[in-house]
């Protein structure tokens, strides 16, 4: 790593300073006031902006043939020359996320509102891949941009929202008769989600929508379905068995939206993958949908994309959103799995707290902390 220190009249001088020596890839290590040198010597009363900046070194010469290192390096035998590199890359990743967390790179600080944005989403906890490649693609909007009166801040958030999918699973299909199983650990509420939706499209969209429990193991999992199931007039069957679930689904050809709920499974038990294969598997035309609380550890959501993704999965439905007060864990696994999200529960009530999700809720979401800070009243 290369530091240097920069003063100058102002920020836009210094910045460009760093940029002509250290290149864009720079990044800004701190800032603040000085008073600039005179003339002869000293240090006058005029005020001046002091920047220190770092960048990666460049890389080790590479050998020639004769054995000997180009440039002014001296040969060194190769485990050497091997551990030195290795921990040159370890201190590097020290680095990188020393300065994920402390400061953006030097080309942004052009743009407070961005830096302000950067340090929203680093300190929102933001992994480190996705706040690269979100990055990247704003360093593409700006080489791209030009217009004074361009809202960066708004367009830079969109970049942002193109790091994650979401879906309607309705409209994913054209036509034909919809089977929906959900899926996920245990007590992230399925049956919860399931009479949600169910009464949303029974009651509200008006279609014929069918239930079916696998999750007879669960105390009172089946009767809560019924109940839901009586309120909005919808047949309910509780099965145990592949082939029961074949029948079911037989005896609901004539409707529209067949909601299926299974036992929830930690995403250790050692029988889940074996399990799943053969109560769903190869079953034609469901669509698997993983459930997951906001509220669970970051590891424990990624260990379940793993677990559960033996099966083709559709999309992800986020609950208990109400519960946990940082969703970047959340947005992180399914920006870095690449799952879809298709709907957000933030509360107990049916049918009310369900949401479709959208690019922009999503964001928000994971921003509601800094909103005020993004967003200051004037």
């Amino acid at each position: 790593m290369k530091l240097k220190t920069y003063v100058a009249r102002d920020l836009k001088e210094a910045l460009a300073q760093v940029k002509r020596e250290l290149g864009p890839e720079a990044v800004i290590l701190s800032t603040q006031s000085c008073r600039l040198p005179e003339a002869k010597g000293g240090w006058g009363r005029r005020a001046g902006v002091e920047v220190t900046a770092a960048v990666d070194a460049p890389p080790l010469a590479a050998s020639t043939d004769n054995g000997e290192a180009s440039g002014n390096y001296f040969p060194l035998p190769g485990a050497s020359l091997r551990h030195i590199q290795e921990e040159l890359e370890e201190l590097k990743g020290i680095f990188r996320q020393w300065l994920r967390q402390h400061g953006p790179p030097a080309w942004l600080y052009q743009h407070q509102e961005l830096v302000a944005l950067f340090r929203a989403l680093s300190k929102a906890g933001i992994a480190e891949p996705v706040l690269r490649r979100w990055l990247e693609k704003v360093q593409t909007l700006l080489d791209r941009v030009g217009s004074e009166d361009f809202s960066l801040k708004e367009e830079a958030l969109r970049c942002l929202m193109h790091a994650f999918a979401v879906v309607d699973p309705w409209k994913v299909q054209k036509g034909g008769r919809r089977l929906w199983t959900f899926v996920g650990p245990t007590g992230v509420g399925k049956t919860t989600t399931i009479a949600k939706l169910a009464v949303r499209f029974a009651l509200m969209k008006k279609r014929r929508v069918g239930l079916i429990s696998l999750d007879s193991q669960r105390l009172g999992a089946p009767d809560q379905l019924a109940a839901y199931g009586r309120i909005a007039g919808l047949p309910l069957q509780v099965v145990h068995r592949r082939e029961d679930l074949t029948a079911a689904l037989d005896n609901m050809a004539n409707l529209e939206l067949v909601l299926i709920d299974t036992p929830g499974r930690s995403p250790h038990y050692p029988a889940l993958q074996m399990e799943l294969h053969q109560l769903l598997g190869d079953l034609p035309h469901l669509e698997h949908h993983l459930v997951l609380s906001a509220a669970a550890q970051e590891g424990h959501l990624a260990d379940a994309i793993r677990s559960f993704g033996v099966l083709p999965l559709s999309s992800c439905i986020i609950t208990k959103i109400d519960e946990s007060r940082d969703f970047s864990q959340v947005f992180n696994q399914f920006c870095q799995h690449g799952l879809p999200l298709s709907y957000l529960s933030m509360g107990q009530r049916v049918p009310e707290d369900l949401d479709l999700a959208t690019r922009r809720l999503v964001t928000e979401l994971f921003l509601r902390p800094y909103h005020q800070r993004l967003y200051p009243k004037k």
